[in-house]
Formats: C-alpha cells, sequence, structure tokens
C-alpha cells in the first residue's frame, strides 16, 4: 500500500500555508479558477518526478515575495510512514526523504511515478517536437533510469558541444581534439536514447492502439510513430561530413534532441486531419496507455486527472474512469462537483478550496 495521507504547501504558488489531508483512493479538489487547486496536483508532481509539469522555471512556483517554496508529504508506505520535502529557490531544488538529502534529484527518482492527464495534452498532438520529446522523455525517464542518466548526461556534454562550435566561429580556437571527444561523448550517449525511444514506442503502441479503439468503440485506430533526425547507424558520418554547417550555424544539428513523434488516427497525422473528438480520443489513449506501462513496474504510482472532465459527458467520464486501475491513488481537480458523474463521487473524499490566499 502506498499513497500521500497527507501535504503541506509553503509558499508554493499562491499557497502561503496550505495544510490537506487525503483518502486512500479518490480524492476530487475543488475549486473556483485562480483558486490554486491546481497547484495542488502539481505540487504533487513535483515530489514524484521532481518537476512540474505547467511551471517552465522554479521562481513561477514560488510565493510572490518569497526565498523559496516549500512542499511537505506524509507517505504512507507499506507499514511505515515516509516523510517527504521537496524544496525549491529560484535557482536549485532539493529533496529529502526521511531527512536524508539525496545530492543529486537523480538519485531520488523512482521512489513514486506520476501519470498526470492535464489540458496542457494537447500539444502532444498539436505543440511543437520540443513539446513531443519532453512528453516522451519525462514517460521514458520513469520506466527507465538508464534513458534518464543518459539524458541527464547528454544535455550536459551537448551544451559544452554547443559552446564549442560557438568558439570556433568566433574564431576563439579550434581544439579538434576536444570537440571530437565531446562528439563521440554525445554519440555514445545519443545511442542509447534513440534505443531507449525505439523501444519505448514498440512497447507503447499496440496499447495506445487498443486504447483508442476502445474510446472510440472500435472506430479510430491509433499508431504513433518515432521520427528519427538521423539514423543512429549514420550519426558518426553525419558528424565528420556536416561540421562545417554546425560550425555555421554555432549548433550541434545532429542527434536524438532533433527527433520527433508523430500521432497518426487511421493511417493520416492527427494534426492536420483529426477532428476535436478524435484528437481528445488520441489524447486519453496515450495518457491511459502510458499508465498502463507505469502500473506493471515496481515503483508506486499517484495518478493526476486535473481538469479534464469538464470537456466530457458523463458516459465519457465513466469510460475513462472504468479504463483507470483504481487500486492507485487518485488526486482530480475541477470547478465543480455538478458535471461529474454519480459513479465517481462514489467513494471519493471531496476537498474544496475556498478561495486563492491574499499574497
Amino acid at each position: 500500500m502506498f499513497y500521500l495521507k497527507s501535504l503541506k504547501l509553503t509558499d508554493f504558488r499562491c499557497h502561503q500555508n496550505l495544510f490537506l489531508t487525503f483518502a486512500r483512493s479518490v480524492n476530487i479538489i475543488i475549486g473556483k479558477n485562480a483558486s490554486g487547486k491546481t497547484s495542488i496536483v502539481e505540487a504533487i508532481h513535483c515530489l514524484g518526478l521532481g518537476k512540474s509539469y505547467k511551471a517552465g522555471s522554479n521562481t513561477e512556483m514560488i510565493r510572490k515575495g518569497a526565498p523559496c517554496g516549500i512542499i511537505r508529504a506524509e507517505i504512507v508506505n507499506q507499514d511505515k510512514n515516509d516523510e517527504l520535502l521537496f524544496s525549491l529557490s529560484p535557482n536549485s531544488k532539493k529533496v529529502a526523504l526521511n531527512n536524508k538529502t539525496f545530492a543529486r534529484l537523480s538519485d531520488y527518482l523512482g521512489y513514486f511515478n506520476v501519470s498526470v492527464f492535464c489540458p496542457e495534452d494537447y500539444r502532444l498532438i498539436k505543440g511543437t517536437p520540443r513539446d513531443r520529446r519532453n512528453f516522451f522523455d519525462i514517460s521514458i525517464s520513469q520506466l527507465s533510469s538508464g534513458y534518464l542518466n543518459a539524458s541527464i548526461r547528454y544535455r550536459k556534454i551537448l551544451k559544452q558541444r554547443n559552446e564549442m562550435l560557438k568558439m570556433i566561429a568566433g574564431n576563439q580556437g579550434y581544439d579538434r581534439i576536444l570537440l571530437k571527444i565531446l562528439t563521440e561523448q554525445l554519440i555514445k550517449e545519443g545511442t542509447t536514447i534513440i534505443n531507449e525511444r525505439k523501444k519505448f514506442i514498440s512497447a507503447l503502441n499496440p496499447l495506445f492502439n487498443n486504447k483508442t479503439k476502445q474510446i472510440s468503440s472500435g472506430k479510430e485506430q491509433g499508431v504513433i510513430k518515432y521520427l528519427m533526425n538521423t539514423d543512429i547507424d549514420r550519426l558518426e558520418q553525419v558528424f565528420s561530413q556536416k561540421i562545417v554547417n554546425e560550425i555555421a550555424m554555432q549548433t550541434t544539428l545532429f542527434g536524438p534532441h532533433r527527433d520527433d513523434f508523430e500521432i497518426k488516427i487511421n493511417g493520416e497525422n492527427a494534426g492536420t486531419f483529426a477532428s476535436q473528438g478524435q484528437q481528445r480520443t488520441l489524447l486519453l489513449a496515450s495518457k491511459l496507455a502510458l499508465t498502463e506501462m507505469l502500473a506493471n513496474k515496481d515503483s508506486p504510482l499517484v495518478i493526476i486527472l486535473d481538469d479534464v472532465f469538464s470537456e466530457l459527458d458523463s458516459a465519457r467520464q465513466n469510460q475513462l474512469l472504468s479504463m483507470i486501475n483504481r487500486d492507485f491513488q487518485i488526486f482530480i481537480t475541477t470547478t465543480s462537483i455538478e458535471s461529474l458523474a454519480s459513479k465517481l463521487l462514489e467513494h471519493s473524499k471531496i476537498i474544496e478550496i475556498e478561495e486563492e490566499e491574499k499574497l
């Protein structure tokens, strides 16, 4: 048994000092727009994955005028209670579990996983390649520590290599040996990333198509295609042949940081051809497929449904709920329970957030 028993927010978003207790199963958080209800599930996401699914920087999550934001949670973990602390300043994050502070955030990740359904999911279809890479990076990192570590190393090497290319372009020196070493390291980590992405998409697609067919009553078929910027077997050759182009552009033009993913419905690109209803089907199917993959892992799982029921009628709400494993703790945010299906309200804890705290 694993679940969040309580949560305390100090100077996190609009909450100066908020304390909540939760039920083991379903928790429905109700509040008007700008009341801070989404901030609560955002904090839970931070506890699990060390980052927000909404904010672009730490500063956005810290209450205006405060030096830092703090998230505390009491967690029931099997036969014991754990204390989890997540603190963030404008330039750093720290995680402590039972008073043990982790030197690196990556050493902590995996304590529990999170699957979140939110309005921003539309970016998976209508967003940029970076939006899609970010979604799959977060997803695969929860399933593979090897992918997470390779991604961290890749980003560091990529930054160094780009700085070197800028120096060369500015006639500030050309250390061919260092550039060669950085390129070889980038290829090594990039190969791991590409292989893990291929493996993940191969495992995800059957689940994704199955969920798509379930939600659409067999009318639609879905597939996710991995679009590699450069084939894995040609990375070394491409880097060697295109170095002049990279120096001219002062950036690394090839590798998995340039990859993309395409979601297709009935053989066509969803971003171009799918209706709004079909897009919603594909987004729910992708999240449900990922949730199923995470549910099969050893790490505990928490599920967040952030303001997604408002666009679904009662029948679709019940359909979505029937496809989510209720053995896991679930957090739902909404502006009103009036639009929620009666089946959803059964055995759920209702938590009402009165109003945004004054700054």
